[in-house]
């Protein structure tokens, strides 16, 4: 979702800052760094950055700040709309695999006008998070389709992991100021969701 459907790069750091002023107001993080937070699992980092929290009283935090964001800062990427739209016509099925959690994954799919788009959101608390490929086996299983049926789009590592650990074709999303590898191995790399379907040949 982050960084593939929706762009919340704003709203992450003005979330991370608020974090930062209220749990370790002499840390001076980067802003590279705090990009990154939205990569691996939201509980690890928290962690990492406030040690002397408890894991449920910064991860209540973070959700209940990042929340108040979403409104305001939410929006999609560009033609990407556009694009479910057309595969949605075409009959692809859609679903949304996300290390968010489930809640503020479906309040970000309705503020974005996209809650009839996808045929199965997986949040974060509903499966191991990723690179686990247990919800995109969920799935696959949920919609009896084979391996070689999926795409998985994505902009991370992470999600490269995944769709590897599953055997699916994996396409990285390289828009974005976020860090990333620069080994990420993909059958497509996507600058932008314009013509998408002929891109990848569909």
């Amino acid at each position: 979702m982050d960084g593939t459907i929706a762009d919340t790069d704003l709203l992450l750091v003005l979330s991370w800052v608020e974090l930062y002023r209220l749990y370790a107001p002499k840390k001076k993080p980067h802003l590279e760094d705090i990009l990154f937070f939205s990569g691996p699992p939201i509980r690890e980092s928290l962690k990492k950055e406030f040690p002397h929290l408890s894991i449920e009283e910064s991860f209540s935090s973070f959700c209940k700040i990042s929340s108040s964001f979403y409104e305001q800062y939410l929006t999609s990427y560009p033609y990407c709309f556009m694009t479910l739209k057309e595969a949605k016509k075409r009959g692809y099925f859609l679903a949304v695999h996300t290390n968010k959690q489930h809640d503020l994954a479906l309040k970000a799919l309705h503020l974005l006008h996209m809650d009839n788009l996808f045929d199965a959101v997986i949040g974060g608390g509903d499966v191991s998070p990723k690179p686990n490929p247990e919800g995109i086996y969920r799935l696959l299983e949920q919609f009896s389709l084979k391996k070689e049926e999926v795409l998985y789009i994505g902009d991370t590592e992470y999600d490269a992991e995944t769709a590897k650990n599953v055997g699916v074709s994996f396409v990285l999303c390289s828009w974005g100021s976020r860090r990333k590898k620069k080994d990420i191995a993909a059958e497509h790399f996507l600058t932008s969701y314009e013509n998408f379907f002929d891109k990848l040949g569909l």
